[in-house]
């Protein structure tokens, strides 16, 4: 104990010399830093009391400038003086404090989240240094008062006014360096470092953004200092079509163009049309309840059986059956048709200048929020005063500058060719267990998110968890259709969900595989979320669309015809339940539409692929009801009627007090099922399981689920009952024959 007490005192002895170390560097670099911030500080103050004094001119006889030419000049200076004064102000704060280490981090970081202050006044720049040009050529006595302006009485240090206007241009880049020297001082596990590091990157992809245009663009174009906002191909409604495009949001004009893959590292646009941001008006979700005039849209649930089909032939074809580069073709002209034809969510953005209203589909919530809070934020923001002329050889000009060094998430899809893996289509079982990073207790859930040709769909959401380390251990299953990526999207709850972290996982079957494993997935760079993954490849359904009688045939005979272990109606149901239906309050007790069950059980026996999307679009009760439907009619229920018997007795004869005897005899009778059996039977206990999980949510405790299907799994055939009274055996087999189905339930829990 005294040793341990001793290392202790030793660590923390150690600490405090190491934060006292660093605290007497940062303060050295703090001391320059406050000298530069009080020069800077008084020449943003200069400007605004020339701005004071020729503002005071407008109401004479005889004004210095026009206002609109002043609004141009000083443009953001007011703010500008206002966020370094009291940035200025905390940094005093924190230097007289003496001794010991010293916290910096969260002055830093909200500097850099007043960047696009900074990203205004470069927009102006140009114009602002323009104007001050014309003038002093125009007038004699501004040109006096700006040509020579005092800014340190001691010194009589005077500079011009171009000179003072110059001083924010080269604040950002100082900035950048002293965001790297306090890194350089600081530890990755001090708490500034987090803080530090993400005004960091604030301020360096700020000046990416200006450097990539800079370098690449005429001199006579750099006066705007434009820098892109966000881009994303897009599916756009013109003249009742969708079409594909592309489109640019940069910090004072919103582009569309035409969007041209011309191979793996090569893409071009056509512009199809701009609007300056300051006439773009966007329309709330309230606002898009007119009706659209969509002209032929496509039949997305055939643009998919065709798919499936196509897929169906490359199989053949990679087991030895050529079928020729038509099937390739035919395969990428119909993923075409689903990027155009899938995404449903309406953006609708309006012109002032010639009212007219354009109209874009997205598949994301996530993707929509982000268009709209990345136009409002802009037009809040950088509003420029003055006329702000731009033309489409411009914006050309600037999309070219882009191109080469553009990252969109959704174009990875575009850029595919024919060597590339191929698209995941299959079932993806995911499990979001704990978070670790957090410093304090928050309401956190998490929203799932998988692309499909190209779009996100959102496809599962968690339940909300508050604590510090949370801990939601939910699974689901998610349908992958053309997929690449998971994007994961940790949202904190509030009146309006605030966005905390993202990832985006590459899927892949190179690490993909039927054996769950687990995997750690960095959010940021604090907050890490453990998750589990397993990948069951999609049924090719080949067999299963010819015609042929399903229900009331041998089970036998339907494997035959479909080529498979299991048949296809029970996998397509359960995974239909398992998507949708696990929290619904009674899903197999309560019956479905007779007239849903008719349609499902003409479209299982004549087109599997209409039938797996007729799954989709009943109602889940009808779903339940057509597996329910499948398995009474089976001439021969899957227990067998030869092992029936046997089943029945050995639970009869073992009562409750040899549960566990009685368990591990049931599992040596189940071990003589035929193997096609077994595998059906497997499934479809393994799927109850999940389904009791979700108990508290829909009431399906192990004994309801026992009841109906102890019946449909278990029972005796027709030579047996006739041996028997049927009245008076119906209940007492009822009961063994869910009791039968309870201990192997029983079994199954107990052995995960």
């Amino acid at each position: 104990m005294i040793y341990v007490y001793k290392y202790i005192r030793f660590k923390s002895y150690a600490l405090a010399l190491s934060g006292n170390a660093r605290g007497a560097k940062i303060r050295s670099i703090l001391s320059s830093i406050i000298h530069s911030e009080t020069i800077y500080v008084e020449c943003l103050n200069k400007m605004l009391q020339y701005k004071r004094a020729i503002h005071a001119t407008l109401g004479t006889s005889q004004p210095v400038i026009k206002e609109e030419e002043e609004n141009t000049i000083f443009f953001k200076i007011d703010e500008l003086y206002d966020v370094h004064t009291a940035f200025l102000s905390d940094l005093k704060t924190i230097v007289a404090h003496e001794g010991g280490d010293v916290l910096i981090g969260e002055p830093f970081k909200r500097l850099a989240d007043m960047f696009d202050l900074y990203s205004a006044f470069l927009h102006n720049y140009g114009q602002a240094i323009d104007t001050v040009k014309k003038c002093s050529a125009n007038n004699p006595q501004f040109k006096k008062i700006v040509s020579t302006i005092v800014v340190n009485l001691q010194t009589e240090q005077s500079l011009t006014l171009e000179d003072l206007l110059h001083k924010p241009v080269a604040r950002v880049q100082i900035n950048a360096l002293v965001f790297n020297d306090l890194l350089r001082e600081t530890p990755p596990n001090h708490p500034d470092h987090q803080p530090l590091r993400q005004a960091q990157k604030i301020i360096q992809m700020f000046l990416n953004q200006f450097n990539v245009v800079n370098q690449r663009l005429p001199t006579e174009s750099n006066r705007n200092l434009r820098r892109m906002v966000r881009n994303s191909f897009i599916v756009e409604l013109v003249d009742g079509h969708r079409k594909l495009r592309h489109l640019f949001l940069f910090n004072d004009v919103i582009a569309c163009a035409k969007y041209k893959a011309l191979g793996r590292d090569r893409i071009d646009y056509e512009l199809k049309w701009y609007i300056p941001l300051k006439d773009v008006t966007v329309y709330e979700e309230s606002d898009t309840s007119a009706d659209l005039k969509e002209s032929s849209p496509a039949n997305i649930s055939q643009v998919k059986r065709n798919l499936r089909s196509v897929r169906d032939q490359l199989t053949l074809e990679a087991n030895g059956v050529r079928t020729g580069d038509k099937y390739r073709r035919k395969l990428a002209d119909l993923e075409s048709q689903l990027v155009l034809a899938t995404p449903n969510l309406v953006l609708r953005l309006g012109n002032k200048a010639n009212n007219k209203t354009i109209t874009f589909f997205l598949s994301s919530d996530f993707e929509r929020t982000q268009w709209i809070d990345s136009i409002m934020s802009l037009k809040q923001k950088c509003t420029l005063p003055g006329a702000n002329t731009i033309n489409s050889l411009e914006v050309t000009a600037f999309i070219v500058a882009m191109q080469k060094g553009m990252k969109t998430e959704m174009g990875s899809y575009l850029m595919r060719n024919t060597n590339d893996e191929s698209l995941l289509v299959g079932d993806l079982h995911m499990g979001v267990q704990g978070l670790q990073g957090l410093e304090q207790p928050t309401d956190l859930y998490i929203c799932i998110e998988v692309d499909s040709y190209g779009h996100y769909f959102r496809k599962a959401t968690t339940k909300i968890c508050r604590s510090q380390t949370p801990m939601w251990n939910e699974s689901f299953m998610l349908e992958l259709e053309g997929s690449q990526n998971v994007r994961v999207l940790l949202y904190e709850d509030k009146e309006r969900p605030l966005l905390r972290a993202k990832y985006i996982l590459k899927l892949s079957r190179s690490w993909l595989t039927e054996t769950t494993q687990t995997r750690n997935l960095k959010l940021s760079e604090t907050l890490e979320l453990t998750a589990t993954f397993r990948f069951v490849p999609g049924e090719q359904c080949r067999g299963s669309n010819k015609p042929g009688a399903l229900f009331g045939a041998k089970m036998s005979q339907v494997l035959k015809r479909e080529k498979r272990d299991i048949p296809f109606i029970i996998s397509a149901c359960i995974r239909e339940v398992e998507r949708r239906g696990m929290l619904e309050v009674g899903c197999y007790r309560v019956s479905g539409s007779a007239s849903d069950l008719a349609k499902l059980k003409k479209a299982f026996e004549s087109d599997a692929y209409e039938a797996e999307q007729l799954l989709r679009e009943v109602d889940i009760h009808s779903v339940t009801g057509i597996l329910k439907t499948f398995l009474r009619e089976l001439p021969e229920a899957l227990f067998t009627d030869l092992l029936y018997p046997r089943f029945f007795e050995t639970f009869s004869k073992l009562t409750n007090n040899n549960e566990a005897t009685r368990i591990n005899e049931l599992l040596k009778i189940f071990e003589e099922l035929p193997p096609a059996n077994k595998a059906s039977i497997n499934l479809i206990l393994d799927h109850l399981i999940r389904v009791h999980e979700k108990e508290a949510d829909n009431k399906m405790s192990l004994h309801n689920l026992a009841m109906v299907f102890g019946p449909t799994l278990l029972r005796p055939g027709q030579t047996q009952v006739k041996q028997k009274d049927p009245l008076a055996a119906s209940t007492v087999d009822v009961m063994a024959q869910a009791g039968i189905l309870y201990c192997f339930l029983q079994a199954r829990i107990k052995k995960d």
